[in-house]
């Protein structure tokens, strides 16, 4: 009885490896799609430990390179060279500034002290219930918010530009994501991931030039983790993160919660257009060149782009479609992160969507390091804010008040 089923069993084990010597030959004519399976099924599911960190940057990740914290945003919008010759943003910031005055009915001398999103909320709130604020009809309030979108994101722009401050910690800790990134080619080990809820793009352009001055052999790529289009039709930098790795190349995940000021989005095919380098020009015109090939449709708003940004506000608009990826690949880095290090962020209460990401997604075990500017005057109430927020998955050592550039060098030194 034995030695028939070991016949059996050796009968099965040849036919078994006959078809999979068939399925193996059929699939090897295609290299990149055995890659693409690899990473979707055999990476994601196997059982190994695999330590895994996030990083969650804020806006006082870019402070110390020039960048504006939220209070800061109105005041460099009253500097007086801020628009200087544009007219485009001489007339934005005339409305901005009327708005505040005849409809919110706020002070000249109170301007700086206004939140914005005392600004934001109630444009949004009747927009998205069709009511009038003043002299603007729901329809004028849209355009007007995405005027102020421009506003906004030009004036970061403008703070970057103006105080030219030294951004080598970002150019360092870029590098630093970068070579822990890149030994995905060599194991195909997720390890790190950016979340980050700036708009600006210094970051993205120092992990841009931090692959590029690496030299890959193989395609490898900024990914923002939803679907993107190159501003330059012939730009072939601009490509998804799965498909880098397919090739065998690997891919920097940055999550850009709030949108970012190098993505322009078609109102109509919703494709959403990314270009790094040079600066787009936030207040200039543009149309989506595939709408206008596909359609035969000429320069006209229905294909005019938008500026892809969430402002301030208490009732943040998440039903985008790019946006939605990015937020529901957030909360899939977030549940496989094994440490999150929150940086220059301070967990306010009108971010409550993401409180209630990091309260659902994070892991119960998961390691939580928070980063401080020590000079803050706010820096204890936002320690006792992570403190309130975490329990008992914080301690007091995972507390540190430290400026970006003290702990980004204390990263290289322990690496």
């Amino acid at each position: 009885m034995s030695w028939l089923c070991l016949l059996i069993f050796c009968l099965i084990l040849e036919n078994f490896t006959s078809l999979w010597e068939k399925v193996r030959d059929i699939f090897n004519t295609n290299v990149i799609f055995l890659r693409v399976i690899n990473v979707i099924f055999v990476e994601r599911y196997k059982n190994t430990k695999m330590e895994k960190t996030v990083y969650f940057l804020g806006s006082g990740f870019s402070k110390e390179a020039g960048g504006l914290v939220q209070n800061e945003i109105i005041r460099t919008i009253l500097d007086e060279d801020f628009t200087r010759g544009n007219e485009r943003l001489i007339k934005a910031k005339d409305n901005f500034l009327g708005f505040l005055k005849e409809e919110l009915h706020i002070y000249e001398d109170h301007y700086c002290n206004v939140q914005l999103e005392d600004i934001f909320t109630p444009i949004d709130r009747c927009i998205w219930d069709g009511l009038s604020i003043g002299r603007y009809s729901a329809r004028g309030l849209v355009e007007l918010r995405e005027e102020f979108n421009a506003l906004m994101g030009a004036a970061v722009n403008y703070s970057f530009m103006k105080n030219k401050a030294c951004c080598d910690y970002i150019d360092e800790f870029a590098e630093y994501i970068n070579g822990i990134a890149r030994q995905r080619m060599v194991d195909g080990e997720d390890r790190v991931s950016v979340i980050t809820t700036n708009w600006d793009v210094m970051f993205d352009h120092a992990l841009k030039r931090a692959i590029e001055n690496g030299q890959p052999e193989k395609l490898s790529v900024v990914d923002y983790c939803c679907y993107v289009s190159s501003w330059e039709a012939n730009d072939d930098t601009i490509k998804p993160g799965l498909l880098a790795v397919g090739y065998g190349g690997y891919n920097i995940k940055l999550l850009k919660l709030h949108g970012s000021m190098n993505w322009f989005q078609c109102p109509m095919c919703q494709r959403m257009y990314v270009r790094f380098g040079e600066e787009i020009a936030i207040m200039k015109a543009a149309y989506c060149r595939h709408c206008r090939k596909n359609y035969g449709i000429p320069e006209i708003n229905s294909i005019k782009l938008q500026s892809n940004l969430l402002l301030p506000t208490y009732l943040k608009n998440l039903s985008n479609i790019q946006i939605k990826l990015v937020w529901q690949n957030a909360a899939i880095e977030l549940s496989e992160a094994s440490r999150i290090v929150f940086i220059g962020y301070s967990l306010p209460a009108a971010d409550f969507e993401i409180r209630q990401l990091l309260a659902r997604m994070i892991r119960p075990n998961a390691e939580i390091q928070v980063v401080l500017y020590p000079k803050s005057s706010h820096v204890e109430a936002e320690a006792e804010r992570y403190r309130n927020f975490f329990g008992s998955r914080i301690s007091e050592q995972d507390i540190m008040r430290l400026t970006v550039p003290e702990y980004v060098r204390k990263l290289k030194d322990k690496n």
